[in-house]
């Protein structure tokens, strides 16, 4: 049997940052008084959504841009070698952009979870769009989770790179570049299509973890 929580605070803010925007003590206490408020609740469950969206950059700062001009997605996407041909491809150009941002922050990198090269990540998650599943590319690591944290560390390659282009950008318009302009968030929704279908824990995976709930309402909107 499962059980699910008794209270939750829904928040529209991109996987990773529960409180909203960094370096927002107030709005981030805000959030957090909305969480402990449900605990006051008699009733239940409880499912509240958080009203607001975090804090963005002032409207006079300069606006941001991709510092590479990607070829929009496909409607649909290749299989394969193709697909993971077409993915290194991207990598490739957002590659040098990558390595400028890692100069930029003294050598600080959003990467670094997984000891693999993203281009191999590219090979292991094209193919995990077919049957049956490649194996694991993490020796002694589940599949299910060596799919979540590859995916997890391509993802941040392609932030830290487009980090390098100066301008404001908030998380939230970070992730509608990275999952509705990228040929590797197109990819993400294959795979979370495809996994939510099976059994869990992959199930879990294709419904909760590759792609983050607004962005799915997002898309389908």
């Amino acid at each position: 049997m499962r059980m699910k929580s008794p209270r939750g605070l829904a928040v529209p803010f991109e996987l990773g940052r529960p409180f909203g925007a960094p370096n927002e003590p107030d709005f981030q206490r805000r959030v957090l008084k909305s969480a402990l408020d449900l605990l006051e609740r008699m009733d239940g469950p409880v499912l509240e959504d958080f009203p607001d969206t975090p804090p963005g950059p002032p409207a006079e700062m300069e606006g941001w841009s991709c510092p590479v001009n990607l070829a929009p997605p496909p409607a649909e996407l290749g299989e394969g070698a193709q697909l993971a041909a077409d993915l290194k491809a991207e990598i490739g150009l957002l590659r040098p952009w990558y390595a400028q941002s890692v100069a930029a922050s003294g050598g600080r990198k959003l990467t670094g979870q997984l000891d693999l090269e993203p281009d191999a990540i590219a090979d292991f998650l094209a193919a995990s769009l077919s049957d049956p599943l490649p194996a694991s590319p993490v020796a002694d690591m589940p599949i299910h989770r060596a799919l979540k944290l590859s995916s997890d560390e391509l993802k941040y390659f392609y932030i830290q790179a487009a980090l390098a282009r100066p301008g404001a950008i908030t998380d939230v318009e970070m992730g509608n570049w990275f999952y509705g302009e990228t040929l590797a968030g197109a990819l993400y929704f294959k795979l979370a299509a495809k996994f939510a279908a099976e059994e869990e824990p992959l199930k879990g995976l294709g419904e909760r973890q590759l792609i983050p709930a607004h962005q799915r309402f997002r898309m389908a909107s």
